[in-house]
């Protein structure tokens, strides 16, 4: 009984572990009505749920992206691209852009895969397999070594009113435990872009309506999934004839199949991707 209690305790603190590990670190602006404000590198921590700024510079911080270690961040301001040192807060602009682009791993892997439509790849945790779109109406997977095809399942999903979606080049995003797919068809609209995404269990073909969103970012518990929301057109307090694009972070629940949003206000908030925590080194 002793031996039993002592290997869940360990598995718990070996989960909240890896939940500290991680962060999501996302492009933050928070409008101001007077003056210019930008878009800041922002942190979001899922053990205690704060939101804390990373920088405050008279710079644009987009499309961050984060070292294996989690001690730089990586993002575009205007046509460079920036570290950020999360130790010292320095930031400093790069003269080779391409050494950040190879700090950040792709998801895609640099082959033809016959069965796939182009652009649509998307590799398992374990390297092994890859998921893609085939004819914008199907979901299959690849082994990636002999490019022999394991499953192929038909999305057939549909709109509310009961018409299905045309085909287009459906997203998949593997779960870390690589048993479920996240895969996004086109939902939004040319001012408000944004994709309908449907989870999908690669052990029953089952799929299951999720959210409607942006850049979907899976946590390592395999329980949520942080994501931002359609953009949407709001006033600028102190002035009528303002409107300023906003956009939220939330984090999707699969158990009760629910999003709660992360931040409020007239904030735009966008591009998460997951970060090594400084504290759990």
């Amino acid at each position: 009984m002793t031996s039993r209690l002592a290997c869940c305790c360990i598995g718990l603190l070996l989960f909240v572990d890896s939940m500290d590990a991680q962060q999501v670190v996302f492009s933050r602006r928070v409008y101001k009505t007077r003056g210019q404000s930008f878009q800041q590198l922002w942190i979001w921590s899922p053990m205690d749920g704060k939101l804390e700024p990373l920088t405050r510079s008279a710079r644009n911080h987009e499309r961050p992206t984060c070292s294996r270690d989690g001690t730089r961040v990586f993002f575009d301001s205007e046509e460079d691209r920036w570290r950020l040192d999360r130790n010292t807060a320095i930031e400093q602009r790069m003269d080779d852009r391409s050494a950040a682009a190879r700090v950040a791993t792709s998801d895609a892997p640099n082959v033809q895969v016959p069965q796939c439509d182009d652009g649509t790849l998307s590799t398992s945790p374990d390297g092994l397999r890859v998921a893609c779109a085939a004819h914008g109406e199907e979901i299959v997977i690849v082994d990636l070594a002999s490019l022999q095809e394991i499953e192929r399942v038909p999305f057939g999903q549909r709109y509310s009113n009961g018409e299905r979606y045309p085909p287009w080049p459906l997203e998949s995003t593997w779960s870390p435990d690589a048993r479920q797919l996240l895969v996004g068809t086109y939902g939004g609209s040319s001012t408000s872009p944004a994709l309908e995404y449907f989870l999908l269990d690669l052990a029953t073909e089952r799929w299951t309506r999720a959210f409607t969103g942006n850049g979907p970012v899976w946590m390592p518990d395999v329980a949520n999934i942080v994501f931002t929301t359609p953009r949407e057109l709001v006033p600028l307090p102190g002035s009528w004839k303002r409107h300023v694009w906003a956009e939220h972070l939330a984090v999707y629940n699969l158990a009760t199949d629910q999003a709660t949003p992360l931040t409020s206000g007239v904030t735009n908030n966008m591009q998460p991707t997951l970060c090594g925590s400084l504290s759990s080194r």
